[in-house]
């Protein structure tokens, strides 16, 4: 086989990977345009849109093969080639033990999501019904604003194009021309008796690429929508919370003012010392 060849079986298992997780992006991010309700499940506080959990995976993917060609070149440093049995499996066992505590630490923090509209609201339920101080008020007002500058964020232009999903959307078009100008030039040095079913496959990548982002965008932009109107009834919740917190906050402690009354007329009729 050709050099040409090689490189567009690695260009064509690239554009396969990027493909596979546009298919689970679109799958995501569907569920998440039709799943978009509010969800206040007591004792936990977890992502609700399972587009941004997804994304854990080849994130986790990354990390374990950066660990394991760093570890396999370290256990080619470190062991003597004369025992590669122990120094593979001491290598093996150490990969995996690194990806599993990171894969377990990622998913973790993918998973949890303090700041969020959710999170508030069932804080401050928590301590409906009590006279909170003033200071726990002012921090209650503070966490809002904190949740509604990452709201604000997320809903940027910027934010949007950057996002994984997003760069993925575009890369995999672009991994689809790559492919079909690698395969032309590999049919243009080398053809063979497949040469004209490659091309024809080659062709059908970035198509079908434009198709799944397309797919991808028209999703999360129906998710996007009806996220929005889950976080602003959640908002206007937690103001309801915040009006009554204010006013109890506020509010005097019955019978307070008539016991200070007696005790200022007790001291003022008991006899100058």
């Amino acid at each position: 086989m050709s050099a040409t060849w090689i490189v567009a079986a690695i260009v064509a298992g690239i554009w396969l990977l990027v493909a596979l997780l546009q298919l689970g992006d679109v799958a995501t991010v569907f569920l998440d345009s039709r799943t978009a309700r509010d969800r206040d499940i007591p004792g936990r506080i977890a992502r609700e849109r399972l587009n941004d959990l997804f994304w854990i995976i080849p994130l986790v993917a990354l990390v374990a093969l950066a660990i394991g060609v760093g570890v396999d070149h370290a256990g080619r440093y470190f062991f003597d080639t004369n025992t590669p049995s122990i120094g593979s499996l001491f290598v093996l066992g150490l990969a995996v033990l690194v990806v599993g505590v990171l894969a377990l630490a990622l998913g973790a923090v993918a998973a949890t999501d303090r700041v969020s509209y959710s999170a508030l609201r069932r804080e401050m339920r928590e301590h409906e019904g009590t006279r909170i101080t003033p200071l726990q008020l002012e921090q209650f007002h503070a966490r809002l604003a904190e949740v509604d500058t990452r709201t604000r964020r997320r809903m940027r232009v910027t934010r949007l194009i950057l996002k994984p999903s997003s760069i993925a959307r575009s890369l995999s078009v672009v991994i689809g021309l790559l492919l079909v100008v690698v395969v032309w030039v590999a049919v243009a040095s080398t053809p063979n008796d497949q040469s004209a079913s490659l091309v024809v496959v080659s062709v059908l990548a970035p198509i079908l690429s434009a198709l799944f982002a397309a797919l991808g965008i028209r999703f999360a932009v129906s998710s996007d929508t009806a996220w929005r109107r889950v976080y602003a009834k959640q908002r206007i919740d937690i103001l309801k919370l915040l009006e009554d917190f204010d006013r109890s906050s506020r509010k005097r402690v019955a019978g307070l003012g008539d016991r200070v009354a007696r005790a200022l007329k007790i001291l003022s009729e008991q006899p100058p010392q």
